[in-house]
């Protein structure tokens, strides 16, 4: 029972998590810092400031990354397509 609890609680955090991830372009990297490009939920173009320092990984500059908007990158994409 509180193996199914604990699994219950798991999988909501997990959600959670997951439904503020946002995928974007690296439009400029300066110093520790990298600013993103991406489209908001009503389309409109945008911009973030993340901090290297506290990513997953370190993206150049046009590479497409999964982020947490205004705190950090959590995966840089190698390859993807058009």
């Amino acid at each position: 029972m509180a193996n199914r609890i604990l699994t219950t609680i798991k999988n909501s955090a997990q959600v959670v998590l997951t439904l503020g991830l946002m995928i974007g372009i690296v439009d400029q990297i300066s110093d520790d810092k990298a600013l993103i490009e991406y489209k908001s939920p009503r389309g409109v173009i945008s911009y973030t400031t993340v901090s290297l320092a506290q990513s997953a990984c370190v993206p150049s500059e046009g590479q497409k990354v999964y982020f947490y908007k205004d705190y950090k990158i959590v995966t840089c994409v190698d390859n993807f397509p058009d």
